[in-house]
C-alpha cells in the first residue's frame, strides 16, 4: 500500500539520510508454524467504499499543508527477477524533497538498492496526464492506446542500474479513501509488464506481470501499520490490505480484479487472515487468508521466502516480503489454482 519509508525523513528534512538495507531468508520457508499465531477479522462490516479509477487519477494531485504526501509505485516479477520503484512526494509549505528509491531482486534476494532525497525542485510532473519527471528526466510516461488499453512506460537510472519497462493494463483500477489519511488508487492491480533491466554490464529481458498504485492527498498516518499484497492468478486476482489501526482493532480490505473485466469489493466482514511464524523482527513469516461472498470464494496461504528490511529515520520501519502464494481464487464457476512468487510488505509505525 502507501510506500511511505522516507515520508518522516521527508517532513524533516534536516535528517535526510540514506536507510540502510537487511535481508535474510525466512526460518519458517515452505509451511506454517506452531507458535506467534494471531487471526485477525475485521473491525466493521461495511469496509472501505470503492469507486472506478480515472486515467487523470495517475496524475500529480499536488500537495499542501494540510495533505503533504504523495507517491507512486510500481512493482513487477518476471522468472528469476523482480523489482520494485516508487518516488515519494511530501511539502509543508516552503519545505519539501522528492525520494526515489529502487529495488532489484534475483530469486527474491536483493542485488541493487539505490535511493536519492532530492530538493522538491528537482522533482516536476503534470497534473493533465500521467508524466513524471526527476532531474529533467522523464520516469513515468503514459497513454491510452486504440483499444482503450492504459500504457505505463517506466524509466529510471539509478546507480549501475537502469530499468525500461512497458506496464499494459489487464483489468479495471480502483480507488479507495483510507482512513481519511489518503486516497488509494490502484491504477493497474495487474498488468503484463516487457521490457528490461540492466545491471552493469548485464541485461534481462523481463517479461511478466506487475502492478502500479498511486496515493495523493495523503496525511502523516494514524495507525499501527498495514501489511499489503496480492494473489495472481490466470484471470483473477486478489489485492489486500490488513490496516491496523490499534492491536485490537484492524480494518481488512480484499478486491477481486477478473482480467478483461471490473472488480469485486468482497465485504470485509467475510474476510479472515491468520499471521503465525513470528521470526526475529517480531512480525509473522507465514499468512493465512479466507473470505466468502456471495460471487466470490478465496483460500490462499503465502509463506515468507525472503524478506528484505528497510528502516528509514523517524517513525516507520518497513518490510518486504518475497513470498509463495498457493491456494485458489473463485468467481462464480471459474476457479483458479495459484502457486507463484509474489511481493507483499509491512509497515510499522512506532
Amino acid at each position: 500500500m502507501i510506500k511511505c519509508k522516507g515520508f518522516i525523513i521527508i517532513i524533516a528534512v534536516s535528517m535526510l539520510l540514506l536507510s540502510p538495507v537487511t535481508e535474510f531468508e525466512s526460518p519458517h520457508n515452505g509451511g506454517p508454524g506452531s507458535h506467534g499465531h494471531e487471526a485477525y477479522e475485521s473491525a466493521g462490516c461495511d469496509g472501505f467504499d470503492v469507486e472506478n479509477i480515472t486515467f487523470k487519477d495517475a496524475c500529480y494531485n499536488g500537495t499542501e499543508i494540510l495533505h503533504p504526501l504523495e507517491w507512486w509505485y510500481f512493482d513487477a516479477i518476471s522468472g528469476h527477477y523482480s523489482m520494485e520503484f516508487h518516488i515519494d512526494i511530501a511539502s509543508a509549505g516552503v519545505a519539501g524533497t522528492a525520494v526515489p528509491m529502487l529495488n532489484v531482486y534475483r530469486d527474491g534476494r536483493i542485488v541493487i538498492h539505490e535511493q536519492k532525497y532530492l530538493p522538491l525542485s528537482e522533482f516536476n510532473a503534470s497534473k493533465e496526464r500521467p508524466a513524471v519527471f526527476i532531474s529533467g528526466k522523464k520516469v513515468i510516461s503514459s497513454k491510452v492506446d486504440q483499444s482503450g488499453n492504459w500504457i505505463f512506460r517506466l524509466s529510471v537510472s539509478m546507480g549501475d542500474c537502469a530499468i525500461n519497462l512497458t506496464f499494459s493494463s489487464n483489468t479495471q483500477g480502483w480507488k479507495s479513501k483510507i482512513l481519511n489519511m489518503w486516497w488509494w488508487g490502484v491504477i493497474q492491480p495487474k498488468a503484463s509488464v516487457n521490457g528490461t533491466i540492466r545491471i552493469a554490464d548485464s541485461e534481462v529481458r523481463i517479461n511478466g506481470t506487475g502492478y502500479q498504485e498511486h496515493g495523493w492527498d495523503g496525511i502523516f498516518p494514524y495507525v499501527k501499520g498495514w501489511y499489503w499484497g496480492k494473489f495472481v492468478g490466470g484471470k483473477l486476482n486478489i489485492i489486500w490490505t490488513d490496516i491496523i489501526k490499534y492491536p485490537w482493532e484492524q480494518h481488512l480490505m480484499m478486491m477481486l480484479n477478473v482480467d478483461g473485466g471490473g472488480y469485486i469489493n468482497i465485504p470485509s466482514g467475510s474476510i479472515r487472515i491468520s499471521l503465525s511464524n513470528l521470526n526475529n523482527d517480531n512480525i509473522p513469516t507465514s499468512f493465512s487468508f479466507n473470505a466468502e461472498c456471495e460471487t466470490a470464494k478465496v483460500n490462499v496461504n503465502a509463506y515468507a521466502i525472503t524478506i528484505t528490511h528497510q528502516f528509514s529515520i523517524g517513525l516507520f520501519d518497513y518490510w518486504r516480503y518475497h513470498v509463495h502464494v498457493k491456494g485458489t481464487i473463485q468467481y462464480g464457476e471459474t476457479v483458479e489454482q495459484v502457486d507463484n512468487i509474489q511481493i507483499m510488505d509491512f509497515t510499522r509505525v512506532w
